[in-house]
């Protein structure tokens, strides 16, 4: 299927999403940084870490399919994954499982996610704000009367 833009779509529209796909390039940053993990103690940091990255990409993915207030509440749930992933960056940081440009990277990453989410947030909040408004306007002026003769001066 090919829009008119050119633009191919998936058949998983939550694919689409930048910031789904921005959540898939964490998570594979991530598992090179997890490759050159030389002990169990880091292996099971980087499992723990990994773990709450597809955790963000979940949450984008299960609340794209949801209603608008039902998906706001997700990417609340993915900017809570975001802030444990800054803890494990830290810890990684502090026990020399990450160097200081691995660690620059995944900060990096982390914030540019964070923005994201959170532009997606305002701008799901504004269109629910809207529909209710425009709904209880709608439910509460149908009378047939235009703009003018509703005025109360």
């Amino acid at each position: 299927m090919v829009p008119e833009d050119n633009k191919p779509t998936t058949f998983f529209r939550f694919e689409d999403l930048r910031v789904y796909n921005k959540a898939i390039g964490f998570i594979t940053l991530l598992t090179k940084s997890s490759a050159l993990a030389t002990n169990e103690i880091e292996n099971h940091y980087y499992k723990r870490f990994l773990e709450e990255a597809t955790l963000l990409a979940f949450n984008i993915a299960e609340g794209s399919s949801k209603n608008k207030p039902s998906f706001i509440a997700q990417l609340k749930s993915a900017k809570t994954n975001i802030r444990k992933c800054v803890v494990f960056c830290t810890i990684g940081r502090e026990n020399e499982f990450i160097n200081e440009e691995q660690e620059e990277a995944i900060r990096t990453q982390l914030m540019e996610l964070t923005k994201m989410i959170g532009a997606l947030i305002i701008s799901l909040q504004r269109s629910v704000n809207i529909e209710h408004y425009e709904h209880h306007y709608h439910e509460n002026h149908d009378s047939g009367a235009n703009f003018d003769e509703e005025m109360i001066w």
